[in-house]
């Protein structure tokens, strides 16, 4: 769209004027040589007057939008009659000036205008001749009806010209707006897809770094209280601070380069992940933590493993900051038509429409745009259940080359 020609649709540049001129000053020749002295220099006077009323007031018309249908015309085409019209009556040789001002009036006055005008300078002269000179009547009739085909050609070809124009002024105009609306939907996509980066980002740093700095947070706070009581422990406590801080730092990496849901270490398979998480959620609080993987282990595409590891690393945070269980499941669980994951916990519960903090939200967002479903079963004082059901593309339904079950 950017090579579209937005010039005037009468801007000829100065080709036009090249033409009126060399139309014009032909004519001022036919004046000029004229047998009549008086005669030719009133004939030549005229023919100068036409093209100076042009150059001084015509051509800027033609530049002009909307210029055919204002007084501003009118004045034109009076200028033009007042002497191109006597030019003709002096010498009907000068005739042949109407090839150079008949498209300056349909361009400048528009076609409801311009043919009144060429009429009178085509009909007029006949009319005079064939009254005052006494034509033969065969004569002075075919004059007329040779002008009025003109007139009436000219009459259709810049009804027809005129719509072409307009058409191209209606087509101009919605390109116009389409560029406008192409440029309005890429900006809207740029800010869209932004705050799509952000929100994703945002999810990516609460359901890894927020979680890994909030066990770093609670086992500093454990070593402070067990450095003189139980050394053991919190020499314990702080390898696992060293392993929570090194999974932060390869989580951090891998979403600055890759944005990997499974980090190749450790297996690099989602069981393997989850096995990692619930190991450490054990031995941060010293409860029970067991995972169970059902079924024959299908290779999973990339955003449903994404899914499901950060589904259960919510759900196990929840678990460490808020549940006080003493015992939890995860079951990773695969059928021909789904994967689903399930965490549950023996802790004090709550009510599901009164969760606290944004991993729920991100967690049904997560299963959202993986095409599945999360649901949240809890009663206070009955513990939580967290289920995530993620249907499985036809790729993914082909069991793995190796099983695995824990």
């Amino acid at each position: 769209m950017s090579g579209v020609d937005e010039r005037h649709a009468w801007d000829l540049g100065v080709w036009w004027d090249v033409y009126f001129t060399a139309v014009m000053g032909a004519v001022a020749v036919l004046a000029a040589l004229s047998t009549d002295p008086g005669r030719r220099v009133v004939a030549v006077a005229l023919v100068g007057a036409a093209v100076a009323a042009y150059y001084l007031y015509g051509r800027r018309l033609l530049l002009t939008e909307h210029s055919r249908a204002d007084r501003r015309s009118l004045v034109f085409m009076g200028l033009l009659l007042a002497t191109v019209l006597p030019a003709v009556m002096l010498n009907p040789t000068l005739t042949f000036m109407v090839v150079a001002v008949s498209p300056l009036c349909f361009m400048t006055a528009g076609t409801v205008r311009a043919v009144p005008t060429v009429a009178l300078i085509l009909i007029v002269p006949v009319l005079v001749r064939g009254l005052t000179e006494g034509q033969e009547w065969e004569t002075f009739t075919v004059s007329l009806l040779v002008h009025a085909v003109i007139i009436a050609f000219s009459g259709w070809f810049g009804f027809w010209f005129e719509r072409i124009v307009e058409q191209s002024y209606e087509r101009a105009e919605l390109i116009r707006q389409l560029r406008e609306s192409r440029e309005e939907a890429v900006r809207l996509s740029e800010e869209a897809g932004a705050m799509a980066e952000r929100e994703h980002l945002g999810r990516e740093l609460h359901d890894t770094l927020a979680q890994g700095l909030t066990s770093v947070i609670a086992l500093t706070q454990a070593v402070e209280s067990e450095m003189d009581t139980d050394p053991a422990l919190a020499r314990r406590h702080l390898a696992l601070m060293r392993e929570t801080a090194s999974d932060n730092l390869a989580d951090a990496r891998a979403m600055v380069a890759a944005r990997q849901a499974v980090r190749p270490g450790g297996g690099g398979s989602l069981d393997a992940a989850l096995a990692r998480a619930t190991e450490r959620l054990a031995a941060e609080l010293g409860i029970g933590v067991d995972l169970t993987v059902r079924g024959t282990p299908v290779p999973l595409p990339g955003d449903v493993q994404v899914c499901l590891l950060r589904t259960a690393q919510e759900a196990l945070a929840n678990i460490r900051r808020h549940s006080g269980a003493e015992h939890a499941d995860v079951v990773l669980e695969y059928s021909p038509t789904t994967a689903d994951l399930t965490v549950s916990d023996d802790g004090r519960g709550f009510t599901p429409g009164a969760g606290p903090g944004h991993g729920l939200g991100n967690m049904r967002h997560r299963a959202r745009g993986a095409g599945g479903v999360l649901t949240v079963d809890s009663v206070p004082g009955a513990g939580t259940t967290v289920r995530a059901s993620i249907p499985l593309r036809p790729e993914a339904a082909q069991p793995a080359p190796e099983e695995s079950a824990r």
